[in-house]
């Protein structure tokens, strides 16, 4: 039949289950050789060790004195020549019997399972923290020692910065006690150039420089002092006009401000109006005219008796709520400011000119060259207690350096020294044997799918012929067998599993030379 005949997923299930004898003899022969391969597989044990490294020398610009950066240490550590040395003293990684010695392999397998992990700073400037260092081997102590040998360099490194800094220590011990001795010389000319120099006032430079300083105080104040007369003047005369201005018009205001006097302008209007009426009707005899004559009299005698009372206090009653008056006492306040303040500029004035009188002279020449030597004791005192302070520090530093304080002054400091671990830490055989049977599962899957997928074409049921003939199945004929036959074919069919169980049985160590040879398990164990 050229054409397979659709099926489910239970039918492949079912074709599966028939087999399963089949897949149970597979699996089981390949999982015993993937599981004595893995028994094989030896224990690997790890030891690590943690080393800090200490900032202390770096403080130090002294070049004699820098530490080689960690990754030239680090390649020290991992250089061929070193691994070579140590796969020597310990014979790692030895050759099978009959096999060619490659020496380049060891070494990059020793390089690949040294195991460097460096730790950065979290903060700034960004620098190594600390570097922990492992290895993985078989044997725990040989693992124990091969650490401690590649950590050896740190140690060697250690000493070497203690030896320089040794040496450097007594090279600055040397220079202080000689810059000391040069400032014990130095320290009375120090003392007196101190003493003359209290202030900046003796030296001829500063003398000029505070005469040309008070000469300009002096022009300043005196233009100053000018323009507040020219001000005062301008002041006095605005005020002398405003005075002027309030004496002519005091008088008036002061009557108009005055009800008396408007009700008496208002009443003398009235009667002089009663007069005019009777002139045209009566004579001066008239007593009505009389008596209005003597009420005019009256009240022009008052009105006369006011105004001369407003004129003789016209200069000292001006209206202090009138403008004109407020401006008046404004412009009073400000020429008595101006006055106060010329006043103090004149004060001020002579006070720059007494300071500028008592000033010393400028010293002679003797004086100078005197003055000029005691300030470059001063400066070379300066100088050399600067560079005596540096030493100092550089000698605290170097001092720690040299580990007079124990360890604590090493550069690279172990915290966890390397130790034989009594457990080890692989391979996970649990994991691998896991992997080994799904491997076998796999396999036995595979040949009996090989062995089946070939009878999917032909007719084996009932369903085929209905599939393949297009004709339905009315009845099935089931084989009969007599009881000799059956007996025959159960010792045939025992006899085939059993052939069969011997094949897988004796394939078993094959397996395990194939296994072998490719190293599959043994990879993913290292791993």
């Amino acid at each position: 039949m050229e054409i397979m005949r659709p099926r489910g997923l239970f039918e492949y299930l079912g074709i599966l289950w028939r087999k399963k004898l089949l897949i149970l003899l597979v699996t089981a022969s390949v999982s015993t050789a993937i599981f004595l391969i893995i028994r094989r597989i030896p224990n690997v044990y790890e030891s690590h060790a943690l080393i800090v490294i200490s900032n202390q020398g770096n403080g130090n610009n002294d070049p004699s004195l820098s530490s080689p950066p960690l990754s030239a240490l680090t390649q020290r550590m991992t250089s061929q020549g070193n691994l070579a040395e140590i796969i020597r003293r310990y014979d790692l990684y030895p050759q099978p019997p009959g096999a060619v010695s490659n020496p380049d392999a060891a070494i990059e397998r020793l390089r690949k399972a040294i195991k460097i992990d460096i730790k950065m700073r979290n903060y700034y400037p960004d620098a190594p923290e600390s570097l922990t260092i492992s290895y993985r081997y078989t044997d725990s102590v040989i693992a124990q020692r091969v650490v401690a040998d590649l950590i050896s360099i740190f140690d060697q490194t250690n000493s070497t910065i203690k030896q320089q800094a040794t040496t450097e220590l007594e090279r600055f011990h040397a220079q202080i006690a000689e810059i000391e001795g040069q400032l014990q010389g130095l320290t009375p000319q120090r003392d007196q150039a101190l003493l003359r120099s209290g202030s900046l006032n003796n030296t001829p430079a500063a003398l000029r420089a505070q005469r040309l300083v008070a000469t300009d105080s002096l022009g300043a104040l005196g233009d100053k002092e000018f323009m507040l007369k020219r001000q005062i003047d301008e002041q006095k005369r605005q005020i002398a006009e405003q005075e002027k201005l309030i004496s002519s018009t005091a008088p008036a205001n002061r009557l108009a401000a005055n009800s008396a006097y408007g009700v008496l302008l208002a009443r003398r209007a009235e009667v002089e109006g009663q007069i005019k009426d009777l002139a045209g009707s009566a004579t001066e005899k008239n007593p009505k005219m009389i008596q209005a004559r003597s009420q005019l009299a009256a009240i022009n005698q008052e009105i006369a008796r006011l105004e001369a009372a407003s004129g003789a206090n016209s200069e000292g009653a001006a209206n202090s709520a009138s403008p004109e008056g407020r401006e008046l006492r404004a412009m009073r306040r400000e020429l008595q400011r101006l006055e106060t303040e010329l006043e103090i500029t004149r004060r001020d004035l002579g006070r720059k000119k007494q300071g500028l009188n008592e000033m010393p002279e400028e010293p002679s020449n003797a004086e100078t060259a005197s003055a000029t030597r005691l300030n470059e004791a001063k400066a070379e005192y300066d100088r050399l207690m600067g560079r005596y302070n540096w030493l100092m520090d550089k000698q605290d530093s170097l001092r720690k350096l040299t580990g007079d304080g124990g360890r604590s002054g090493e550069m690279f400091q172990l915290i966890d020294s390397p130790l034989a671990q009594s457990s080890p830490v692989g391979p996970n055989r649990l994991l691998l044997k896991l992997f080994g049977l799904g491997i076998a599962l796999a396999l036995g899957l595979f040949i009996a799918s090989a062995q089946e997928i070939p009878r999917l074409f032909l007719i084996h049921n009932e369903r085929d012929i209905e599939y393949y003939l297009g004709t339905p199945v009315l009845a099935v004929i089931p084989e009969t067998l007599t009881p000799s036959q059956r007996a025959r074919r159960r010792v045939l069919w025992g006899l085939r599993w059993i052939t069969l169980a011997g094949f897988l049985g004796a394939v078993i160590p094959v397996l395990i030379i194939v296994f072998d040879r490719t190293q599959v398990f043994q990879i993913l164990a290292n791993r």
